[in-house]
């Protein structure tokens, strides 16, 4: 069966996990969690520098073998639509890979939610358990950042610099205030989703322009087979609950004013 790709791109804690498993009720639907499929189409595209391909040029035969891979990554899938998880999709070279070797049809799927609320829900899934105390972001944030904020704060810091997923995430997304990328783009907002599910499924099914499904929005499982063991050391930072619903705190108890006001006001796809 031929197969149609689709990418998912959207910002941490935005419900993305929950979205996805929605989308797989659907047997003509595949979304996996987060995929190396980019990683290793990246990575084979340097068989363009090696040496043999400079003494005698296979550069064809190369793009022909990089088109594979997507298709071959999925063969064991019976599904018809393939919705690849990576937040790095809408980068430049992301979308310059999809267009040279998977699809020119390009769509990107992209869960969002207010900036400040990501951090909160951060916050929020770190304190629900004592066992996510000792975690990796936590271990770099007490070294790399000052003890002049308590520790949410330090955090939220620490998640927005330019080279973490949240700052990413940010940065690729704003190619759809782009004009001419603007059609490449739909936007999910977490607060919508959870409000009136079926609703934002619905506008998925009419931007990926695909027969809909009468999807279930109650007592939700997760057949991805994604690993409770997060290597953040975060507990149950892939866990989905059976129904939508929203169980963060208030930004207000977590974070100083000047950190709600820092990170506040930055979602820029309310503009376009």
């Amino acid at each position: 069966m031929s197969k149609e790709f689709f990418f998912l791109a959207g910002m941490q804690r935005s419900g993305a996990t929950i979205l996805s498993q929605i989308l797989n009720q659907n047997p003509d639907m595949w979304v996996t969690p987060a995929s190396p499929l980019f990683r290793m189409m990246v990575t084979q595209t340097q068989s363009h520098n090696e040496l043999e391909n400079k003494d005698y040029n296979t550069s064809a035969e190369i793009d022909n073998v990089i088109a594979t891979i997507p298709h071959a990554f999925y063969q064991d899938k019976p599904a018809k639509y393939i919705i690849d998880k990576n937040l790095n999709w809408p980068s430049p070279l992301g979308v310059e890979i999809i267009a040279k070797y998977i699809t020119k049809n390009i769509k990107f799927i992209c869960p969002v939610r207010n900036i400040i609320d990501v951090l909160t829900s951060f916050d929020t899934i770190i304190n629900a358990s004592e066992d996510s105390k000792d975690n990796v972001i936590d271990k770099k944030v007490l070294i790399e950042t000052f003890d002049n904020m308590p520790l949410a704060d330090r955090r939220a810091d620490f998640l927005m610099r330019h080279d973490k997923d949240v700052q990413l995430t940010l940065n690729y997304l704003r190619h759809a205030t782009i004009p001419e990328y603007r059609h490449l783009f739909h936007f999910i907002d977490y607060d919508d989703f959870v409000n009136d599910p079926k609703k934002e499924i619905d506008k998925i099914y009419d931007f990926l322009e695909i027969k809909k499904y009468n999807h279930e929005f109650r007592n939700i499982k997760d057949i991805s087979g994604i690993s409770e063991e997060s290597i953040t050391g975060i507990k149950n930072l892939h866990t989905i609950r059976p129904n939508l619903q929203k169980v963060s705190k208030r930004p207000e108890d977590v974070f100083l004013p000047e950190t709600i006001k820092r990170y506040s006001g930055l979602e820029f796809w309310r503009n376009i």
